[in-house]
């Protein structure tokens, strides 16, 4: 801001003049976001690493939220460094996170990231044991759910 600086205050009474000790001006503005989490697909057991990395002036004090499918967005406890380690215990399915970062003129809120924690294929049906003749063509079908199937 234009109005940081040093300051000085000077009295003048004819031709004597006095001044004030120097005093300094900072200005501080909210925190910005320079890299934003980026969210992931993950197996369910597997860790992933959210980083978030903002600037500004004073002491940037950060925290991480955290939100899962039909619930409102919850702070992670003991968690105030710019990057978020997830829990390998998440069950399966879709949650979200953002880090709010946070100075002594306000806080700025990231862009959602969003892992999705999926779990192990598995044979939803097997295929099934036919008989046929030289020549012939046979189609065996298989069905699979779960994990993120190739």
């Amino acid at each position: 801001n234009s109005d940081a600086g040093s300051y000085v205050c000077t009295v003048m009474s004819g031709s004597l003049s006095v001044m004030s000790n120097t005093a300094t001006l900072t200005v501080y503005g909210q925190p910005v976001i320079l890299d934003h989490p980026t969210g992931s697909d993950v197996p369910i057991g597997r860790n992933i690493t959210l980083t978030c990395r903002a600037t500004g002036l004073g002491t940037l004090v950060y925290s991480w939220e955290r939100r899962s499918s039909g619930s409102s967005w919850s702070t992670v406890s003991n968690v105030n460094t710019s990057s978020y380690t997830t829990d390998t215990r998440l069950a399966i399915g879709q949650y979200m996170y953002r880090c709010r970062v946070r100075n002594e003129a306000g806080s700025v809120v990231s862009n959602r990231a969003t892992v999705n924690v999926y779990g192990p294929p598995t044979i939803r049906t097997d295929p099934m044991s036919q008989l046929t003749t030289v020549g012939m063509n046979v189609t065996l079908n298989c069905e699979g759910t779960g994990g993120r199937l190739i």
